[in-house]
């Protein structure tokens, strides 16, 4: 087998020891989506009952300045009516006072209402506040086991992409080039077998006298069909 052929296998394991660190570590990654998914419905849940607090107390207070207002005015008028000489001007304030009492009355059982309201809005965050609180205590012996699972991974693949890196520095510049293009074009392996006269990848049929070159090693030859670099599966391990 050609010599570069050897080493281009090699750096094809590198890559696939790469590759599988590297899988684990997403896995590990799509468990702790799933925990931040239940964490942040926890917290939007949250963050919804705050906002209906600060609506409430908007409109409580909405309503308290609108009692504080009708108050006001009732001073005024009653102020008006102590000193009205005249019957029926009287009449008429007497009037108005009634049916802004009736008014001011309603305003007063909504400002009751709202504020009861807000307390009840107040407790709901406080609920779920410690929801959040103890999906959070409930996570972290999980979190810190997929922290220590990461570290370990890191470690692994930082050491993984090392021997990679020594790997591919033996190998031709051109031919490294060559290979790290493919390996970016495509999903499987760069670097295949001739199996049967074919590509072991797509299965096109190799002419007999580029066979008949790769098998003795003289060259380092490619597939027409998918650009798969070649090698001689019968002589793996004796070349």
């Amino acid at each position: 087998m050609h010599a570069d052929l050897v080493k281009l296998l090699d750096l094809q394991g590198k890559d696939t020891a790469v590759e599988e660190v590297e899988a684990r570590m997403r896995k590990l990654d799509a468990e702790s989506a799933g925990l931040d998914q239940v964490l942040q419905r926890a917290r939007d849940l949250l963050e919804g009952a705050r906002r209906a607090v600060a609506d409430g107390v908007r409109r409580r207070d909405e309503l308290e300045a609108r009692v504080e207002s009708f108050r006001l005015l009732q001073e005024r008028r009653q102020l008006r009516l102590e000193h009205v000489r005249n019957p029926k001007e009287a009449s008429t304030l007497m009037a108005e006072l009634d049916l802004a009492r009736t008014v001011m009355s309603k305003e007063e059982n909504d400002w009751v209402r709202s504020a009861e309201a807000v307390g009840s809005l107040e407790a709901k965050v406080g609920e779920e506040e410690r929801k959040v609180d103890a999906v959070v205590a409930e996570q972290a012996p999980e979190r810190a086991r997929l922290g220590e699972r990461r570290g370990a991974l890191t470690r692994e693949r930082d050491a993984a992409l090392e021997e990679r890196e020594a790997s591919a520095s033996r190998i031709d510049r051109a031919l490294r080039t060559r290979y790290d293009r493919l390996r970016r074009s495509r999903s499987a392996n760069v670097v295949v077998p001739l199996v049967g006269g074919t590509c072991g990848a797509c299965h096109t049929m190799i002419p007999l006298n580029r066979r008949s070159q790769i098998k003795s090693g003289a060259v380092v030859d490619g597939c027409e069909g998918c650009g798969a670099i070649l090698y001689p599966e019968e002589r793996v391990g004796t070349g």
